[in-house]
């Protein structure tokens, strides 16, 4: 394929400012933490689940504190691990890029399934990097580097009884500093960030959009709410209104919001991610799949679906990667 001289020149643009940006992120490294341990602590923000069962947190979000790794290139995509300060400890997560670009980069926090690791979630964060855009995503509480756990929902609950944070909700706030993060990296074009997940990731990549209104868009796969019917105890429906998506869904409006499924999934029935669907108001669509091969989550029958997905959220399919020459 011919390159035109001024794509070249683009291309050539912003690998520098890719390049600026990692040693924007080394700098943050001496700057804010570099000590072993230094990001241990965040200070408190307050949270709130107000009479209606939603969570929301009235304190501004300071920047992030974070320290970058080097994890390693292949092709054209670059990784970095990114450990980063939330509530009560750090977060692990890695930085997925393309290594040239003809513009800003579209960024994508991207939120794993219950129990699923950052280097289980590295595959479609590079499909979705190959694509041209900037990905982050995250080992979640008590999965592989990041410390804590995630307890049964009764237990989540006993300790909300005693004011303590969910878990449920710290994991919105992960998210929302993950958004924090990536949307003020100086490679994203911070109108063009937005949060997808897959199963539990998509859950709770709803909740942070609704509460976090600069958030561009969702992508939920292979995802639903919980379909809570509150029962008229109110502590106890206020906390399952505030850990379900179906009762944020409807706030996505006016950004976009696709949700993608697999007609076969086991673990979320496709009835489920329809009535969630329901619950959503416009501009969304619904990316169905009927693969018998694959159960649950992102499966490699989605791809076309992913690509008019991130195209629909970002225009990501108007916006191709160049490959500069060596000479």
């Amino acid at each position: 394929m011919q390159i035109k001289k001024k794509h070249i020149h683009f291309g050539i643009i912003i690998i520098a400012i890719l390049a600026v940006g990692l040693v924007y992120y080394a700098a943050q490294q001496k700057n804010e933490a570099i000590e072993k341990g230094a990001l241990d602590e965040e200070p408190k923000a307050s949270w709130i689940v107000d009479e209606n069962g939603y969570l929301y947190y009235p304190d501004n979000r300071e920047d992030v504190k974070f320290r970058r790794e080097d994890y390693g290139i292949e092709g054209n995509i670059s990784i970095h691990k990114i450990i980063y300060q939330s509530r009560n400890g750090n977060i692990y997560g890695l930085l997925v890029l393309p290594t040239s670009a003809e513009e800003l980069l579209p960024g994508v926090v991207l939120l794993p399934g219950a129990g699923v690791s950052k280097e289980s979630e590295l595959g479609l964060a590079k499909k979705i990097a190959g694509l041209g855009a900037a990905v982050l995503t995250i080992d979640q509480r008590g999965v592989g580097e990041t410390n804590g756990y995630f307890p049964a929902l009764d237990g989540d609950y006993a300790g909300f009884l005693k004011g303590q944070e969910p878990v449920q909700h710290l994991m919105v706030y992960d998210a929302l500093r993950a958004y924090d993060l990536l949307k003020k990296a100086p490679f994203t074009d911070s109108d063009r960030v937005i949060i997808a997940g897959e199963s539990l990731g998509g859950r709770i990549a709803v909740i942070a959009a609704a509460i976090e209104k600069d958030i561009n868009g969702v992508l939920a796969i292979s995802s639903a709410g919980l379909g809570f019917e509150p029962k008229g105890d109110k502590s106890k429906d206020n906390f399952l209104l505030s850990i379900d998506s179906e009762h944020y869904i409807g706030m996505i409006t006016p950004r976009k919001l696709v949700m993608m499924h697999n007609a076969n999934d086991s673990n979320i029935p496709l009835s489920s991610a329809i009535r969630a669907f329901s619950k959503a108001e416009e501009p969304k669509q619904f990316v169905l799949v009927n693969d018998t091969a694959c159960n649950h989550g992102y499966c490699d029958s989605m791809y076309d679906g992913l690509v008019d997905a991130l195209d629909y959220l970002v225009d990501i399919k108007s916006r191709t990667l160049v490959s500069v020459p060596d000479r």
